[in-house]
């Protein structure tokens, strides 16, 4: 399968991006305002600027120079290139730490979790989101170049061994999310991984829409009616929240 040129991939924008973005101010707007919150990795910039709009004092980390550029040409964040698994920061520099959809692609996600705590304050939160459950892996997983979708056991434990009390770890997405990403997004992803966007005029159409406010918007009051089946243990993201353990 091929990628697209950074910054253009379909899981940066579009209405389950917003949603899950959503989700996760949420869970920051629990911090006191002007905490020190790390966005790793910060991508276009979309939750950092947010969180910066809410009164948190935001820094990004990327491995992409791409997104750190971006970030730095577009917003006052301050933003470093650099490696969630040996962060160039001090210990103890930030109150809360988010990282959405970033896990999964790393290489070596347990030393990433220890870097998260470490770079936490007692007490600090760590924020995350990840695709769950093996069994709903599909194309779609390839093309984003996933290494892993996670079990809620799976994803506290390695949390837990950083030194994590788990506050929550909540599978979202059930049932219109994943009815959205089966009959939507994985027939546009086999399509992407295929054609250029410039060469195809339906995901160029596709990509115009995902980026339409009201289409957005509409979409996601839909995807609300999820909240409805909360209760059941399954669906195709989780939502994490764990504290850093006191020494």
């Amino acid at each position: 399968m091929t990628t697209h040129a950074w910054g253009t991939q379909p899981e940066m924008f579009g209405p389950r991006h917003e949603h899950r973005l959503a989700m996760i101010l949420a869970e920051v707007d629990k911090l006191p305002r002007g905490a020190k919150v790390l966005d790793g990795a910060v991508g276009l910039g979309q939750l950092a600027g947010r969180m910066q709009q809410r009164g948190y004092r935001v820094t990004g980390i990327d491995y992409a120079f791409d997104a750190a550029l971006h970030v730095k040409k577009t917003s006052s964040i301050p933003v470093v290139v650099g490696d969630m698994t040996k962060m160039p920061f001090r210990t103890g520099a930030f109150d809360g730490v988010t990282t959405g959809e970033t896990l999964e692609h790393l290489d070596d996600d347990v030393s990433a979790a220890r870097e998260i705590g470490r770079v936490l304050i007692e007490g600090g939160s760590c924020i995350a989101t990840v695709p769950a459950l093996k069994s709903l892996w599909s194309s779609s997983d390839d093309y984003y170049e996933h290494r892993r979708r996670y079990s809620r056991r799976q994803l506290a434990s390695m949390f837990e061994a950083a030194g994590f009390a788990i506050a929550k770890a909540s599978f979202w997405g059930f049932p219109i999310v994943l009815a959205y990403d089966t009959l939507f997004l994985l027939p546009m992803n086999k399509r992407r991984a295929r054609k250029e966007v410039t060469e195809d005029a339906a995901l160029r159409s596709v990509a115009r829409v995902g980026r339409s406010r009201t289409i957005v918007n509409a979409a996601r009051a839909i995807f609300a009616i999820d909240r409805l089946f909360g209760f059941i243990p399954f669906g195709p993201g989780l939502l994490m929240v764990a504290r850093k353990r006191g020494a």
